[in-house]
């Protein structure tokens, strides 16, 4: 099963590289990244991401360490009232492979859960919109 994974990976990489945008929050195994953000009604500007601990954060992204059955568990807190939606990027550095791939919107105070394989060693979370 990890060789399938691992090989289904490789080839949709190979054949659909995309590029993140700036305003990326990026989030590597074993980390916790805490994003804030500008709001006005239900637009949002992104304002800063980083790994130190952050209570005024509207989301959190907490990235597992140690796989499972081959995967990896993203869990993501979306403490805006509304709906959040964004787009997302799987990346494997050493080999120089990235794919845009669809995230799980999440509910509004709720969390949400994305498992990735293995072989991810960042994800790129960016052009984050609340859905009213």
């Amino acid at each position: 099963m990890k060789r399938f994974l691992l090989s289904l990976f490789v080839l949709s990489a190979l054949t659909s590289f995309a590029f993140a945008e700036k305003n990326t929050a990026l989030v590597h195994p074993g980390e916790v990244v805490y994003v804030r953000f500008d709001v006005k009604g239900t637009k949002l500007k992104f304002a800063h991401a980083g790994t130190v601990k952050d209570d005024a954060a509207q989301v959190v992204f907490s990235f597992d360490k140690e796989p499972k059955g081959g995967m990896r568990s993203l869990k993501v807190e979306n403490k805006f009232p509304h709906d959040l939606v964004y787009k997302a990027e799987m990346r494997s550095l050493s080999q120089h492979h990235e794919r845009r791939v669809e995230a799980t919107p999440v509910v509004g105070g709720k969390v949400a859960f994305d498992p990735y394989p293995a072989i991810v060693e960042e994800l790129a979370f960016f052009d984050f919109k609340l859905q009213p």
